[in-house]
């Protein structure tokens, strides 16, 4: 009963901040590349990461979404197995991708944080190339979003059964 209660919230967290942004037109200009962080931004850094971290526990209170801070310059998300991909398959699914919407607006509100952990499960025990896939598929939806590609880390395999990110700021 409690794993249904966690699915209900969890959709219904979903259902209220997933978005799906327009398709660029074709003559659109790319998106503004954000500008270098400046000397003072770098100094607050630790606490706009414990701000982020506040903010997307909000969101995700009463889910079965885990944030935590790890230190000081880092937060850690794990998103459970089951509400990230069907078995069998990469894609991401909604619930997981209302996290990596919010974890994207998190990284726009702290330019010098980057995404150092991009890890994913796979359906069993040896299954790393659907986990890597998958890793890939959270990736390519960050980088969708508009993160830039040199702020991500590489695609791995998680150590436990959920999507597992790492948000970090970097060292200038």
């Amino acid at each position: 009963m409690r794993s249904s209660t966690s699915l209900v919230l969890l959709l219904a967290v979903v259902a209220g901040c997933t978005s799906t942004p327009p398709a660029p037109s074709p003559s659109a200009p790319a998106p503004t590349p954000a500008p270098a962080p400046t000397p003072d931004q770098r100094a607050a850094t630790p606490a706009n990461l414990a701000a982020e971290r506040q903010w997307l526990s909000a969101w995700f209170k009463g889910t079965p979404v885990k944030i935590r801070q790890v230190d000081e310059n880092a937060i850690a998300i794990d998103v459970p197995r089951e509400f990230c991909f069907d078995t069998g398959a990469s894609k991401v699914k909604p619930a997981l991708g209302a996290v990596l919407d919010k974890m994207t607006q998190s990284l726009q509100r702290v330019p010098i944080a980057q995404v150092t952990l991009i890890a994913a499960p796979g359906d069993a025990q040896g299954s790393n190339e659907l986990a890597l896939k998958r890793a890939a598929q959270v990736q390519q939806h960050l980088r969708n979003a508009g993160v830039r590609a040199e702020r991500l880390g590489k695609p791995s395999v998680a150590s436990a059964p959920a999507v597992q990110l790492r948000m970090e700021a970097s060292s200038l």
